[in-house]
């Protein structure tokens, strides 16, 4: 019996250092399988498209400029109530959808409050507001065509002016 446990003693010595090696191979090769389990897992979050919805479809633009901005900065429940009205009724729109559009207001007790419509420095719409709202969402609504007109007026004579040493708000 002693004979057979020092015999014993040896050979799981032996054992021990040539199954180590595939031992350790086979934890690296469990590593590796956890490391792309995880990349896939990240990679199907970042994907495009899932069974969820359809594929996001990625908009290349020249510039690195921030459109389809609208700003309120307004004040008043009448200029709050213009503001509301006139993006639900310019949500839909394409061309006033690409703008960065800035809503203003600067009330006056005497007179109601004045609101005006900009994109950057360019002022397309201006008006006068008692401080009734049904008249809010009249004007906003006058106030959409005319902006879209604007913009559309824009859109073109930069299109028939293809100044490339000016930038583009130098030609306007």
């Amino acid at each position: 019996m002693m004979s057979f446990r020092r015999c014993l003693t040896p050979l799981c010595v032996l054992l021990l250092f040539f199954l180590s090696p595939l031992m350790a191979s086979e934890t690296l090769s469990q590593e590796d399988a956890e490391r792309l389990n995880e990349q896939k897992e990240i990679d199907s979050i970042n994907q495009l498209s899932s069974p969820d919805g359809p594929e996001i479809e990625s908009i290349k633009s020249a510039s690195s400029e921030l459109t389809g901005v609208m700003v309120d900065r307004t004040i008043t429940m009448a200029g709050k109530t213009f503001y509301r009205a006139f993006s639900q009724r310019a949500m839909d729109n394409l061309i006033i959808g690409n703008a960065t559009i800035t809503i203003q207001e600067r009330p006056d007790a005497r007179w109601g409050s004045q609101i005006w419509v900009m994109d950057g420095n360019r002022m397309y719409f201006r008006t006068q507001l008692s401080p009734r709202i049904n008249e809010a969402d009249r004007a906003a609504g006058e106030a959409v065509k005319i902006v879209e007109e604007a913009l559309l007026r824009q859109q073109i004579a930069s299109a028939l002016t293809p100044d490339k040493d000016l930038g583009r708000e130098e030609i306007r």
